[in-house]
Protein backbone atom coordinates (compact mmCIF):
# COMPACT_ATOMS: atom_id res chain seq x y z
CA UNK A 1 0.00 0.00 0.00
CA UNK A 2 1.58 3.03 -1.46
CA UNK A 3 2.02 6.01 1.85
CA UNK A 4 0.12 8.87 1.52
CA UNK A 5 2.18 12.37 1.57
CA UNK A 6 2.21 15.24 3.77
CA UNK A 7 0.41 17.62 2.64
CA UNK A 8 2.51 20.11 5.09
CA UNK A 9 5.38 21.44 3.31
CA UNK A 10 8.79 21.91 5.07
CA UNK A 11 8.54 26.30 4.89
CA UNK A 12 4.67 26.75 4.88
CA UNK A 13 4.09 29.71 6.70
CA UNK A 14 7.57 31.22 6.29
CA UNK A 15 6.82 34.45 4.55
CA UNK A 16 9.71 35.60 2.14
CA UNK A 17 10.19 38.99 0.36
CA UNK A 18 11.62 38.71 -3.30
CA UNK A 19 13.26 41.89 -4.75
CA UNK A 20 14.88 39.86 -7.46
CA UNK A 21 15.03 39.58 -11.10
CA UNK A 22 16.23 37.37 -13.97
CA UNK A 23 17.91 34.17 -12.56
CA UNK A 24 20.05 33.92 -9.60
CA UNK A 25 17.71 35.41 -7.42
CA UNK A 26 14.47 34.21 -8.69
CA UNK A 27 15.59 30.51 -8.42
CA UNK A 28 16.73 30.61 -5.38
CA UNK A 29 12.78 31.97 -3.92
CA UNK A 30 11.42 29.87 -6.72
CA UNK A 31 12.82 26.85 -4.52
CA UNK A 32 11.72 28.55 -1.03
CA UNK A 33 8.23 28.71 -3.26
CA UNK A 34 8.92 24.46 -3.70
CA UNK A 35 9.34 24.32 0.12
CA UNK A 36 6.20 25.98 0.97
CA UNK A 37 7.17 29.30 1.68
CA UNK A 38 4.73 32.46 0.58
CA UNK A 39 7.30 34.64 -2.09
CA UNK A 40 6.20 37.60 -2.61
CA UNK A 41 8.23 38.99 -5.62
CA UNK A 42 8.82 43.04 -6.00
CA UNK A 43 8.31 43.96 -9.41
CA UNK A 44 8.13 47.46 -11.34
CA UNK A 45 5.00 48.57 -13.17
CA UNK A 46 7.13 47.22 -16.10
CA UNK A 47 8.24 43.89 -14.74
CA UNK A 48 11.24 41.47 -14.57
CA UNK A 49 13.08 41.70 -17.72
CA UNK A 50 12.74 37.88 -17.83
CA UNK A 51 8.93 38.33 -18.66
CA UNK A 52 10.39 39.37 -21.87
CA UNK A 53 12.78 36.45 -22.86
CA UNK A 54 12.55 33.67 -25.38
CA UNK A 55 10.54 31.11 -25.19
CA UNK A 56 7.36 32.84 -25.32
CA UNK A 57 4.10 31.28 -25.63
CA UNK A 58 1.35 32.97 -26.00
CA UNK A 59 0.58 33.59 -22.28
CA UNK A 60 4.22 35.17 -21.90
CA UNK A 61 7.58 33.87 -21.19
CA UNK A 62 7.88 30.25 -20.17
CA UNK A 63 11.51 30.91 -19.39
CA UNK A 64 9.87 33.73 -16.99
CA UNK A 65 7.98 30.81 -15.63
CA UNK A 66 10.56 28.56 -14.78
CA UNK A 67 12.02 30.49 -12.03
CA UNK A 68 9.24 32.18 -10.99
CA UNK A 69 6.54 29.64 -10.73
CA UNK A 70 4.51 29.70 -7.07
CA UNK A 71 5.29 33.09 -6.29
CA UNK A 72 2.67 36.20 -5.65
CA UNK A 73 3.41 39.22 -7.86
CA UNK A 74 3.32 42.78 -6.11
CA UNK A 75 4.28 45.52 -8.41
CA UNK A 76 5.39 48.54 -6.47
CA UNK A 77 7.02 52.21 -7.50
CA UNK A 78 10.52 52.33 -4.94
CA UNK A 79 10.97 55.39 -6.43
CA UNK A 80 7.99 56.96 -4.42
CA UNK A 81 7.76 57.53 -0.70
CA UNK A 82 4.70 55.32 -0.57
CA UNK A 83 5.95 52.90 -2.28
CA UNK A 84 8.80 52.40 -0.15
CA UNK A 85 6.78 52.33 2.92
CA UNK A 86 5.31 49.62 1.88
CA UNK A 87 7.76 47.86 1.12
CA UNK A 88 9.38 48.41 4.58
CA UNK A 89 6.38 47.35 6.42
CA UNK A 90 6.48 44.34 3.82
CA UNK A 91 9.88 43.67 5.04
CA UNK A 92 8.94 43.91 8.88
CA UNK A 93 6.66 41.57 8.64
CA UNK A 94 8.96 38.97 6.66
CA UNK A 95 11.37 36.11 7.74
CA UNK A 96 13.30 35.76 4.94
CA UNK A 97 14.40 39.00 2.34
CA UNK A 98 16.24 37.79 -0.74
CA UNK A 99 17.36 40.85 -3.29
CA UNK A 100 20.04 41.22 -6.37
CA UNK A 101 20.20 44.35 -6.48
CA UNK A 102 23.77 46.44 -7.40
CA UNK A 103 25.51 46.60 -3.79
CA UNK A 104 24.09 49.65 -1.61
CA UNK A 105 20.93 50.31 -3.90
CA UNK A 106 18.36 48.73 -1.63
CA UNK A 107 20.35 50.05 1.62
CA UNK A 108 20.20 53.85 -0.41
CA UNK A 109 16.32 53.06 -0.21
CA UNK A 110 15.72 52.19 3.41
CA UNK A 111 15.34 48.62 2.70
CA UNK A 112 19.06 47.41 3.51
CA UNK A 113 19.40 44.95 6.17
CA UNK A 114 21.06 47.07 8.73
CA UNK A 115 17.98 49.15 9.03
CA UNK A 116 15.13 46.48 8.68
CA UNK A 117 16.95 44.42 11.26
CA UNK A 118 16.60 46.72 14.11
CA UNK A 119 12.72 46.07 14.00
CA UNK A 120 12.87 42.46 12.51
CA UNK A 121 15.93 41.36 14.45
CA UNK A 122 15.05 37.40 13.36
CA UNK A 123 15.18 38.90 9.57
CA UNK A 124 17.36 36.74 7.31
CA UNK A 125 18.08 38.53 4.59
CA UNK A 126 20.18 37.39 1.38
CA UNK A 127 22.17 39.61 -1.39
CA UNK A 128 23.05 37.97 -4.28
CA UNK A 129 25.21 39.92 -6.30
CA UNK A 130 28.09 39.37 -9.02
CA UNK A 131 31.06 39.95 -6.90
CA UNK A 132 29.82 40.56 -3.48
CA UNK A 133 28.85 43.53 -1.04
CA UNK A 134 32.47 44.07 -0.53
CA UNK A 135 35.73 44.26 -2.46
CA UNK A 136 37.02 46.84 -5.30
CA UNK A 137 35.00 44.88 -8.24
CA UNK A 138 31.87 45.12 -6.64
CA UNK A 139 29.99 47.88 -7.97
CA UNK A 140 30.69 46.32 -11.56
CA UNK A 141 27.65 45.03 -13.48
CA UNK A 142 27.64 41.14 -13.48
CA UNK A 143 25.72 38.39 -15.57
CA UNK A 144 26.69 34.76 -16.13
CA UNK A 145 28.50 35.43 -19.44
CA UNK A 146 30.51 37.83 -17.25
CA UNK A 147 31.66 35.46 -14.01
CA UNK A 148 32.25 32.64 -16.77
CA UNK A 149 35.12 35.11 -17.58
CA UNK A 150 36.49 36.35 -15.38
CA UNK A 151 36.20 33.35 -12.47
CA UNK A 152 38.74 31.52 -14.84
CA UNK A 153 35.64 28.61 -15.56
CA UNK A 154 35.88 29.50 -19.50
CA UNK A 155 39.39 29.48 -20.07
CA UNK A 156 39.55 26.39 -17.95
CA UNK A 157 36.86 25.03 -20.28
CA UNK A 158 38.80 26.36 -23.33
CA UNK A 159 41.82 24.36 -22.54
CA UNK A 160 40.18 21.27 -22.04
CA UNK A 161 38.62 21.37 -25.80
CA UNK A 162 40.92 20.13 -28.31
CA UNK A 163 39.91 22.05 -31.34
CA UNK A 164 38.92 25.34 -29.32
CA UNK A 165 40.89 28.81 -29.40
CA UNK A 166 38.35 31.25 -28.50
CA UNK A 167 36.26 31.28 -25.53
CA UNK A 168 33.08 29.37 -25.60
CA UNK A 169 29.75 30.80 -26.73
CA UNK A 170 27.70 31.63 -23.54
CA UNK A 171 23.95 30.14 -23.54
CA UNK A 172 23.76 28.14 -20.04
CA UNK A 173 23.21 30.23 -17.53
CA UNK A 174 24.94 27.95 -15.25
CA UNK A 175 27.02 30.74 -12.29
CA UNK A 176 23.44 31.70 -12.18
CA UNK A 177 21.88 28.16 -11.30
CA UNK A 178 24.55 27.66 -9.01
CA UNK A 179 24.33 30.68 -7.21
CA UNK A 180 20.58 30.67 -6.37
CA UNK A 181 21.23 27.06 -5.12
CA UNK A 182 24.61 28.12 -3.28
CA UNK A 183 22.01 30.74 -1.69
CA UNK A 184 19.17 28.42 -1.02
CA UNK A 185 21.00 26.42 1.03
CA UNK A 186 22.53 29.25 3.25
CA UNK A 187 19.16 30.58 4.19
CA UNK A 188 18.06 26.76 4.92
CA UNK A 189 21.01 26.74 7.54
CA UNK A 190 20.16 30.39 8.47
CA UNK A 191 16.48 29.46 9.47
CA UNK A 192 18.55 26.59 11.63
CA UNK A 193 20.21 29.16 13.61
CA UNK A 194 17.09 31.28 13.81
CA UNK A 195 14.94 28.63 15.20
CA UNK A 196 17.49 27.39 17.67
CA UNK A 197 18.20 31.50 19.11
CA UNK A 198 15.96 33.95 17.47
CA UNK A 199 18.53 35.19 15.74
CA UNK A 200 18.61 36.72 12.14
CA UNK A 201 21.53 36.27 9.04
CA UNK A 202 22.90 38.54 6.69
CA UNK A 203 23.88 36.46 3.46
CA UNK A 204 26.18 37.54 1.18
CA UNK A 205 26.49 35.34 -1.87
CA UNK A 206 28.52 35.89 -5.50
CA UNK A 207 28.33 34.93 -8.59
CA UNK A 208 32.05 34.69 -9.12
CA UNK A 209 32.45 32.76 -5.99
CA UNK A 210 29.72 30.11 -6.95
CA UNK A 211 31.02 29.66 -10.65
CA UNK A 212 35.15 29.57 -8.72
CA UNK A 213 33.62 26.12 -7.06
CA UNK A 214 33.23 24.31 -10.35
CA UNK A 215 36.80 24.64 -10.74
CA UNK A 216 38.24 24.02 -7.62
CA UNK A 217 40.98 21.45 -8.33
CA UNK A 218 41.98 24.00 -11.66
CA UNK A 219 43.40 26.56 -8.48
CA UNK A 220 45.22 23.87 -7.60
CA UNK A 221 47.54 23.23 -10.29
CA UNK A 222 49.25 26.61 -10.54
CA UNK A 223 50.12 25.58 -6.09
CA UNK A 224 51.96 22.82 -6.72
CA UNK A 225 55.65 22.43 -7.86
CA UNK A 226 55.34 19.51 -10.65
CA UNK A 227 53.20 20.48 -13.48
CA UNK A 228 50.65 18.08 -13.48
CA UNK A 229 47.57 17.82 -15.86
CA UNK A 230 43.83 17.16 -14.29
CA UNK A 231 41.99 14.09 -15.35
CA UNK A 232 39.52 14.92 -18.54
CA UNK A 233 36.89 13.07 -20.85
CA UNK A 234 36.21 12.80 -24.36
CA UNK A 235 33.60 11.55 -26.09
CA UNK A 236 33.71 8.89 -28.94
CA UNK A 237 32.17 8.60 -32.38
CA UNK A 238 29.29 6.28 -32.91
CA UNK A 239 28.10 4.96 -36.06
CA UNK A 240 24.61 8.13 -35.30
CA UNK A 241 26.61 10.11 -32.89
CA UNK A 242 28.35 10.13 -29.89
CA UNK A 243 28.69 8.42 -26.29
CA UNK A 244 30.86 9.43 -23.39
CA UNK A 245 32.27 6.65 -21.46
CA UNK A 246 34.10 7.54 -17.94
CA UNK A 247 36.30 4.53 -17.46
CA UNK A 248 37.97 5.44 -13.90
CA UNK A 249 38.03 2.12 -11.82
CA UNK A 250 39.74 -0.67 -12.10
CA UNK A 251 36.84 -3.09 -12.54
CA UNK A 252 34.73 -0.83 -14.63
CA UNK A 253 38.36 -1.13 -17.18
CA UNK A 254 38.53 -4.62 -17.32
CA UNK A 255 34.68 -4.97 -17.82
CA UNK A 256 34.98 -2.55 -20.79
CA UNK A 257 38.48 -4.37 -21.68
CA UNK A 258 36.37 -7.81 -22.20
CA UNK A 259 34.03 -6.15 -25.13
CA UNK A 260 36.73 -4.11 -26.78
CA UNK A 261 40.06 -5.88 -26.08
CA UNK A 262 40.54 -8.64 -24.09
CA UNK A 263 44.98 -8.86 -24.78
CA UNK A 264 44.34 -5.42 -22.43
CA UNK A 265 43.57 -7.81 -19.42
CA UNK A 266 47.09 -8.99 -19.50
CA UNK A 267 48.92 -5.79 -20.25
CA UNK A 268 50.16 -4.60 -16.56
CA UNK A 269 50.71 -1.60 -17.33
CA UNK A 270 47.09 -0.66 -18.07
CA UNK A 271 45.89 -2.49 -14.52
CA UNK A 272 46.22 1.11 -12.60
CA UNK A 273 44.88 4.87 -13.50
CA UNK A 274 48.34 6.02 -14.02
CA UNK A 275 49.12 3.61 -16.45
CA UNK A 276 45.95 4.07 -18.54
CA UNK A 277 46.39 8.23 -18.29
CA UNK A 278 49.91 7.61 -19.99
CA UNK A 279 48.14 5.84 -23.15
CA UNK A 280 44.73 7.90 -22.82
CA UNK A 281 44.99 8.23 -26.47
CA UNK A 282 45.26 4.69 -27.68
CA UNK A 283 42.23 3.57 -25.24
CA UNK A 284 40.07 6.92 -27.11
CA UNK A 285 41.15 5.11 -30.01
CA UNK A 286 40.44 1.07 -29.39
CA UNK A 287 37.21 2.33 -28.00
CA UNK A 288 36.28 4.36 -30.50
CA UNK A 289 36.96 2.15 -33.02
CA UNK A 290 34.42 -0.24 -31.39
CA UNK A 291 31.76 2.63 -30.89
CA UNK A 292 31.59 3.75 -34.31
CA UNK A 293 30.24 0.48 -35.59
CA UNK A 294 27.35 0.97 -33.01
CA UNK A 295 24.75 3.18 -32.14
CA UNK A 296 24.74 5.25 -29.60
CA UNK A 297 22.19 4.02 -27.57
CA UNK A 298 23.50 0.29 -28.45
CA UNK A 299 27.19 1.37 -26.69
CA UNK A 300 25.18 3.31 -23.82
CA UNK A 301 23.38 -0.38 -23.34
CA UNK A 302 25.77 -2.37 -23.41
CA UNK A 303 28.50 -0.12 -21.45
CA UNK A 304 25.81 -0.19 -18.42
CA UNK A 305 25.15 -3.44 -18.47
CA UNK A 306 28.40 -4.37 -17.35
CA UNK A 307 29.23 -1.36 -14.96
CA UNK A 308 30.86 0.84 -17.64
CA UNK A 309 29.94 4.39 -17.36
CA UNK A 310 29.09 6.02 -20.78
CA UNK A 311 25.93 7.97 -21.81
CA UNK A 312 24.74 9.02 -25.21
CA UNK A 313 23.26 12.87 -25.58
CA UNK A 314 19.91 13.26 -25.83
CA UNK A 315 17.94 16.77 -27.09
CA UNK A 316 16.07 18.57 -24.35
CA UNK A 317 12.94 17.01 -26.40
CA UNK A 318 14.45 13.41 -25.54
CA UNK A 319 15.13 14.45 -22.00
CA UNK A 320 11.70 15.54 -21.57
CA UNK A 321 10.40 12.02 -23.09
CA UNK A 322 12.85 10.16 -20.47
CA UNK A 323 10.72 7.52 -19.02
CA UNK A 324 12.88 7.26 -15.67
CA UNK A 325 12.50 11.01 -14.96
CA UNK A 326 8.77 10.49 -15.52
CA UNK A 327 9.19 7.90 -13.42
CA UNK A 328 10.92 9.87 -10.77
CA UNK A 329 8.44 13.01 -11.20
CA UNK A 330 11.17 15.50 -12.04
CA UNK A 331 8.91 17.45 -14.19
CA UNK A 332 5.37 18.94 -13.05
CA UNK A 333 2.93 19.68 -15.78
CA UNK A 334 1.42 23.35 -15.70
CA UNK A 335 -0.97 25.50 -17.77
CA UNK A 336 -0.30 28.72 -18.44
CA UNK A 337 -4.00 29.82 -20.19
CA UNK A 338 -1.28 29.08 -23.39
CA UNK A 339 -1.34 25.18 -22.98
CA UNK A 340 -0.01 22.42 -21.14
CA UNK A 341 3.75 22.54 -20.43
CA UNK A 342 6.41 20.80 -18.20
CA UNK A 343 8.79 22.57 -15.63
CA UNK A 344 11.69 21.25 -13.84
CA UNK A 345 10.98 20.51 -9.83
CA UNK A 346 13.77 21.06 -7.54
CA UNK A 347 16.39 18.57 -8.20
CA UNK A 348 16.17 16.70 -4.72
CA UNK A 349 13.26 14.71 -3.08
CA UNK A 350 11.70 14.51 -0.06
CA UNK A 351 10.12 11.12 1.10
CA UNK A 352 6.80 12.11 3.42
CA UNK A 353 6.53 15.19 1.22
CA UNK A 354 5.62 16.09 -2.21
CA UNK A 355 7.59 19.41 -2.97
CA UNK A 356 7.02 19.78 -7.14
CA UNK A 357 5.55 23.05 -8.32
CA UNK A 358 1.64 23.21 -8.66
CA UNK A 359 1.11 26.85 -9.82
CA UNK A 360 2.27 28.57 -12.42
CA UNK A 361 4.55 32.39 -12.28
CA UNK A 362 2.27 35.24 -11.31
CA UNK A 363 1.17 37.56 -14.00
CA UNK A 364 2.70 40.80 -13.44
CA UNK A 365 1.09 42.89 -10.32
CA UNK A 366 -1.39 39.76 -10.51
CA UNK A 367 -1.42 39.83 -6.34
CA UNK A 368 -0.60 43.32 -5.68
CA UNK A 369 -4.45 44.21 -4.08
CA UNK A 370 -4.49 40.83 -2.45
CA UNK A 371 -1.03 41.52 -0.71
CA UNK A 372 -1.70 45.20 0.51
CA UNK A 373 -5.86 44.19 2.01
CA UNK A 374 -3.69 41.75 4.15
CA UNK A 375 -1.98 44.67 5.47
CA UNK A 376 -3.43 47.04 8.54
CA UNK A 377 -4.68 49.84 7.27
CA UNK A 378 -5.76 49.17 3.58
CA UNK A 379 -8.95 49.43 2.76
CA UNK A 380 -10.74 49.33 -0.70
CA UNK A 381 -10.35 53.03 -1.19
CA UNK A 382 -6.75 53.64 -0.53
CA UNK A 383 -5.67 50.39 -2.47
CA UNK A 384 -7.51 52.42 -5.50
CA UNK A 385 -5.76 55.65 -4.96
CA UNK A 386 -2.38 53.69 -5.47
CA UNK A 387 -3.42 52.25 -8.34
CA UNK A 388 -4.67 55.66 -9.82
CA UNK A 389 -1.55 57.31 -8.73
CA UNK A 390 0.94 54.16 -10.65
CA UNK A 391 2.60 53.21 -7.00
CA UNK A 392 0.70 49.77 -7.80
Amino acid sequence: MSKTLSSSLPLEGIRVLDFTSMVSGPYCTRLLADMGATVTKIESRTGDLLRYAAPQSESGSRYFQIFNAGKQSLTLDLKSSEGLAIAAELAENSDIIVENFRPGVLAGLGLGYDKLCTTNPSLIYCSISGFGQTGSMKDWPAYAPIVHALSGFDSVFMQTQEAMDEPPIASIQIADVVTGAFAFGAIQTALVKQLRTGEGEYIDSTLIESAMTLISSDFQVPQVPKKQKITTYKAVKTSDGHVMPVIISDKAFQSLARIIKPTWLDDPELQNIPGRAARSEEIHTEIENWTKSHTSEECQNTFMAVGVPCASYPTPEQVLDNEHLKDRGSFSSLNDGAGDFRINNAPFKFKNVDISIKSIAPTLGEHSATILASLPGYNSERIATLKQTKII
